[in-house]
């Protein structure tokens, strides 16, 4: 290994200038690029897979399940679409009341029902996009989950009792 010799302090300073001169602009562009994926995976929409289906009559939903804090934030922000045999379920974890749910940064309108021991308690329709604070809050009554389907997809009413079954068991 080779030692560099560095004969006097004049010497030291340019080399410690020439060192910044490089690492400065490498640094700058990790810290741009760093800050552009940060954004980037904020604004991402969640993939969550399909692990449950409600069936509807003769209709049949493919479900996604949001249940960290993460996930129950994020909901389907961000998403440019959903089909409509598509939806999220969102498993709140226990009972909660005024339970409050809005559409901001959602990009489609959506049917939002509060369930509570699988029967629907309160149902928002056709809640609208909203891409700027303040947006409106829906709150439902009581829910232990939350479901959101593209709007007018189902007809699901106040007081049904929904048939929501993980993949496993639902049958086919």
């Amino acid at each position: 290994m080779q030692i560099l010799k560095i004969p006097n302090e004049k010497d030291l300073y340019l080399a410690a200038f020439k060192l910044m001169n490089i690492l400065g602009p490498v640094a700058g562009v990790s810290i741009i690029i760093g800050t552009v994926a940060l954004g980037y995976g904020q604004t991402r929409p969640q993939d969550l897979p399909v692990t449950h289906i409600l069936t509807k009559g003769d209709r049949t939903f493919k479900l996604s399940v949001a249940s960290t804090p993460e996930q129950l934030e994020k909901g389907l922000k961000f998403r440019a679409s959903l089909n409509g045999s598509r939806g999220m379920l969102f498993n709140l974890g226990r009972e909660i009341y005024d339970v409050p749910f809005w559409m901001y940064k959602v990009n489609f309108p959506l049917d939002i029902f509060y369930i509570n021991d699988n029967v629907v308690t309160t149902a928002v329709y056709n809640a609208q996009p909203c891409h700027k604070t303040p947006c409106p809050i829906y709150k439902g009554r009581v829910a232990n989950q939350v479901l959101e389907l593209v709007g007018g997809a189902a007809n699901i009413k106040v007081g049904d009792k929904l048939n929501i079954q993980p993949l496993s068991s639902a049958k086919e």
